[in-house]
């Protein structure tokens, strides 16, 4: 009898310890599965997504840009506040980080990742572009990623997916945190509604 009360206490105690010890790598794969970092060759343009709040997108545009791997840099936001557009305050920052003025192209009418990805389309096909680099913070990597490929797939525009490489956003126990918690959480959300809207395929 006291072998088997003995049993019963012990399987919780051993749910409990097991739990304690893979969480971590559950918590750390869903962080994981949000960064999508493609093998980046030269492209025939850069597409920076607006959203992040502290440039680092642009930064890593143009890093991109500097490094030769596309001759035109697109930057993709839309309205902030009256007449201002964060696409114009992005445009700024890459001119000032060195990008040439005449090899940046503003999309200033985007509210949404779809939006950012139906706007960009019409530029690419204007100009004739096959291939992009698609360059965002690490965890809307995924999100973007789908939405683009996705919108552009019926033109044969080739996506390649690119994190900022000195984000914000740290991986490793982004769950002790509690900006990446927001983070994480939101693009869970997003890849849901996503889906449910048929934007993702």
């Amino acid at each position: 009898m006291m072998n088997k009360k003995l049993y019963w206490l012990l399987i919780p105690l051993f749910v409990v310890i097991l739990i304690w010890l893979i969480y971590p790598y559950i918590l750390q794969s869903m962080a994981n599965y949000l960064v999508v970092k493609d093998q980046i060759s030269t492209a025939d343009a850069i597409v920076v997504l607006g959203g992040d709040g502290n440039g680092e997108r642009v930064d890593e545009g143009i890093i991109l840009y500097k490094k030769k791997y596309a001759p035109l840099l697109i930057l993709s936001a839309g309205p902030l506040a009256w007449h201002l557009t964060e696409a114009e305050w992005m445009g700024k920052q890459a001119v000032a980080g060195g990008v040439p003025f005449d090899k940046i192209v503003l999309e200033d009418q985007s509210r949404s990742t779809l939006e950012n990805a139906l706007f960009v389309r019409q530029i690419l096909l204007n100009r004739n572009i096959h291939k992009i680099i698609l360059v965002t913070s690490p965890t809307h990597t995924r999100r973007a990623s789908l939405v683009f490929n996705n919108i552009l797939a019926k033109d044969r525009v080739e996506v390649l997916s690119w994190p900022a490489t000195k984000s914000k956003f740290t991986p490793e126990k982004w769950w002790q945190r509690h900006e990446d918690i927001q983070l994480v959480i939101w693009e869970y959300v997003s890849l849901v509604l996503y889906l449910f809207e048929g934007n993702l395929h």
